[in-house]
């Protein structure tokens, strides 16, 4: 482990340290809200339980106040001892005490009742929230900001808010109500009793300022750190056929431990924190009870107070440890939820206006014709890229008709296919459709198809919750999917999961078209919807995709060649621009880069193997002399 220094200045040359070792990693990740905006939010929630809320603080108040006349009585009783007044009295005054005792306990647990209640409402709210804005964000940025960002914002820092509301909260509110009414008590005893107990309130002021300043920082560098540790498991773990092939597991457990050295470091930063903070609380209570023991020592020598005011003086203060203590000691756990909640605030205020994933599904009106699509001038960069991925791309997609998009890798086909399908915006241009609703009812199924844990049923009720058995069934029998109903599958079939029965990726991406047709959508866009077929099953999703894309627009981006003759149309896309468009026939009659494609991919090759392999267009770009560029798969079919 990497030394620490002990110093009370070590966490603050720590954060200089911290921010830089991350500084590479925070540059993508999801944004933060701010305190003032923090703050906002949880007005703007509570103010959505206004009556709940008063009548709340209501009650916690009522307990309160019944629990200080404790000492009051306490006094008073030492009083009528002192004095020798009769039994009636100090019976009266037992009596009393008794039931002030038990009303305490009744409203104080009402309250928390009440106040628990109200704010797991609120943060159950605030979860849908965050959940509906993750779902939501564009791929684009999930891809940049990493999987374990999102993920740890939508469990660690959750959980982190949820403990603080449940646990924490309701035991502040009864403190901080307690230490207002002490002090209000001390004063009515006697004033300058109260002032004496004021005298340790400059040394927790000093106190708290100091912890605050000081943990934000470190608790928000603890879970960014832990986000990136998490992000660097979740890769090996994907990637541990490449590491294995590759002999890079040293390198990655090096990684990994560094990675984790630096969150520990930094944990390490906010136990020193809190201990020392611990320690200046202790001093604080030792120097206010002396002050208070003193003054009350002096007054009740000049007769100024009873024996019995003195002791319920002293009751007061020593009343407020744990209030104190409770209010301050939870500061810590106040901080890490905060960071928490402005980390979940960040993530609600990226999400993209428009509607709800957590409301109830609902799709716009289907047209009665197919939509007809037009891109105009449509540019698009990805974030930190060297050029454009797409640039002044113009084309008109009829209705009804199937596009097929080709080229090298690289070219442009994913991204724009994205765009059409509404994954995304264009930085310049527009797609619009010759449709009346306000938006394209299009349906995405990209190249790397996400299968569910869960049923068949589940996964196939994703495009369409409200279907009955016989729909499902009439959708996978019309893309050929029969296989999925075999003695030993069927609908109940686990699908995913370690319990799930295993499915090799040309059938996932077979369900996947049963689901597309299941959806229904006028807009189809298929990202090389059948590149993970093997020979056995080319013809049986070459079947599929031609039901899946018939009576509908439907743009393709085409895997291999033979799928795009098929199309009604072709537009062959190079360095982010249309290079061609046409017909087969009439592509290969123009003789141009289509046409020197096509010759490439049917011309024989020297066999290797028994058997020749099918070429692709990822291994041609060097004949379209297309120029690589960065990735842009979504990695599940989405719906838009």
């Amino acid at each position: 482990m990497t030394p620490t220094a002990s110093a009370p200045d070590s966490t603050t040359a720590k954060a200089t340290a911290t921010a830089t070792a991350t500084a590479s990693d925070a540059d993508h990740r999801l944004p933060v809200a701010t305190p003032r905006r923090t703050r906002q939010e949880v007005v703007r929630r509570l103010g959505h339980h206004r009556r709940r809320l008063a009548a709340t603080l209501c009650v916690l108040l009522a307990g309160t106040a019944s629990a200080l006349t404790t000492p009051p009585l306490l006094g008073a009783i030492v009083d009528t001892v002192v004095d020798g007044a009769g039994t009636g009295r100090l019976t009266a005054l037992g009596a009393a005490l008794v039931g002030a005792s038990l009303v305490s306990a009744a409203l104080g647990y009402l309250g928390g009742r009440m106040l628990v209640a109200l704010v797991q409402d609120v943060l159950a709210g605030l979860r849908e929230d965050v959940f509906d804005a993750a779902v939501r964000l564009p791929p684009d940025t999930l891809e940049a900001s990493g999987s374990s960002d999102v993920v740890s914002r939508v469990t660690g820092d959750v959980e982190a808010v949820s403990e603080a509301a449940s646990g924490v909260l309701p035991d502040i509110t009864s403190a901080a109500l307690t230490i207002v009414l002490t002090v209000a008590g001390l004063a009515v005893l006697d004033p300058r009793l109260a002032v004496a107990g004021l005298v340790c309130v400059p040394l927790h002021w000093y106190a708290t300022r100091r912890f605050l300043a000081r943990s934000h920082q470190v608790y928000g560098d603890i879970r960014q750190l832990e986000s990136t540790r998490g992000q660097t498991v979740i890769e090996a773990v994907r990637g541990a056929e490449t590491i294995r092939a590759y002999g890079a597991q040293h390198t990655h457990l090096t990684e990994l431990a560094e990675r984790s050295e630096r969150a520990v470091d930094r944990q390490r930063d906010g136990v020193r924190l809190r201990n020392s903070f611990f320690g200046w609380l202790n001093t604080a209570e030792f120097i206010g009870l002396a002050a208070v023991l003193t003054t009350g020592y002096v007054l009740l020598g000049q007769g100024a107070i009873t024996l019995g005011t003195a002791t319920a003086a002293a009751l007061y203060f020593h009343r407020l440890f744990d209030p104190i203590g409770v209010l301050l000691t939870s500061l810590d756990d106040i901080q890490r939820a905060t960071v928490g909640l402005a980390r979940l605030v960040g993530v609600t205020d990226l999400a993209p206006p428009g509607g709800s994933a957590c409301a109830p599904a609902g799709r716009p009106p289907r047209p009665a014709q197919p939509p007809a699509v037009s891109v105009v001038d449509v540019s698009y960069a990805y974030d930190g890229a060297a050029r454009e991925a797409l640039c002044d791309v113009t084309l008109s997609i009829p209705s009804g008709r199937t596009v097929a998009l080709v080229g090298a890798s690289g070219s442009g086909k994913s991204t724009l296919a994205r765009l059409v399908a509404g994954v995304g915006r264009p930085v310049r241009g527009r797609i619009t459709a010759d449709t009346g609703a306000e938006q394209i009812a299009g349906y995405l199924v990209t190249q790397e198809v996400h299968l569910f844990g869960g049923t068949l049923a589940d996964n196939l009720r994703l495009a369409k919750p409200a279907a009955t058995d016989a729909e499902l069934v009439a959708a996978l029998r019309e893309t050929g999917a029969d296989w999925a109903l075999e003695p030993g599958r069927g609908l109940d079939a686990v699908l995913g999961g370690p319990d799930g029965a295993p499915l090799d990726d040309g059938s996932v991406q077979h369900l996947a078209l049963a689901r597309a047709l299941l959806a229904d959508p006028p807009l189809l866009v298929l990202d090389e919807p059948t590149a993970e077929s093997g020979p056995a099953s080319r013809a049986v999703l070459g079947a599929a995709l031609e039901r899946v894309t018939r009576d509908r627009t439907s743009v393709i981006v085409a895997h291999r060649l033979e799928q795009a003759r098929e199309c009604d149309h072709i537009v062959l896309l190079k360095d982010g621009e249309v290079a061609e468009e046409g017909t087969h026939d009439a592509l290969l009659a123009a003789a141009g880069e289509y046409a020197a494609l096509w010759r490439a991919y049917t011309s024989p090759a020297p066999q290797t193997s028994r058997e020749r392999p099918t070429p692709e267009l990822g291994a041609l770009r060097i004949q379209a002399n297309a120029a690589p560029a960065p990735s842009a798969g979504v990695q599940a079919d989405k719906e838009h």
